[in-house]
C-alpha cells in the first residue's frame, strides 16, 4: 500500500477552529464544511460520518478525533483540520483523554487502496503529541498550521 502525503490535499479552506462543548456539535460544523467543500448533500456527509462513528468511535487518542467516510464519485479527497477551542470530552477516545484536534477525511469510495493509503499517512504523521501542541498553539493562525502539515 502506497502511503500518500495527506499534505497535499489541504488548502487554506482545510483548517477551521471548531467552537463547540461536545461531538455533536463538532462534527455538525466539520460536515457542513466538508459538504460545501466537496459539493456534497450535508445530509449525506452526516448520515455517513455517524454511521461509521457508531460502529466504533474514531477517537485514537493523544487528543485526536480521526473521522473518515468514503463517499461515491469524489474527483479528491477532503481532508479538514478542525482545532477545537474547547476539549472535546464526549468523544469515546481510546485512552479517555478529550478530543483536541479532529482530522476529517471524505475520500472516494472507488479507490480503496488510495484511502487507505491517506488514512496511514494522516495517522502517522497525527499521532504526535508535540504536533497537536504545535497545532493547538496556533489555532489563531491557520497559514501557520498548514505549514506544519504540509512540511
Amino acid at each position: 500500500m502506497e502511503k500518500i502525503a495527506f499534505g497535499k490535499f489541504l488548502t487554506k479552506d482545510s483548517v477551521v477552529v471548531i467552537h463547540a462543548e461536545d461531538k455533536k456539535t463538532a462534527f455538525d460544523q466539520l460536515v457542513a464544511r466538508v459538504a460545501d467543500l466537496a459539493h456534497l448533500d450535508r445530509d449525506v456527509v452526516s448520515r455517513l460520518v455517524w454511521k461509521r462513528e457508531n460502529m466504533m468511535p474514531t477517537g485514537v487518542g493523544q487528543g485526536l478525533g480521526l473521522p473518515h467516510i468514503r463517499v461515491e464519485r469524489m474527483d479528491n479527497p477532503v481532508i479538514l483540520i478542525g482545532v477545537c477551542a474547547n476539549p472535546i470530552s464526549d468523544y469515546e477516545t481510546q485512552d479517555g483523554e478529550p478530543v483536541r484536534v479532529i482530522v476529517f477525511i471524505a475520500a472516494d469510495d472507488a479507490d480503496q487502496e488510495g484511502y487507505l493509503g491517506l488514512l496511514s499517512s494522516v495517522s502517522s504523521k497525527m499521532r504526535n503529541a508535540d504536533l497537536i501542541a504545535q497545532i493547538l498553539e496556533n489555532q489563531a493562525k491557520p497559514q501557520q498550521i498548514l505549514a506544519l502539515l504540509q512540511d
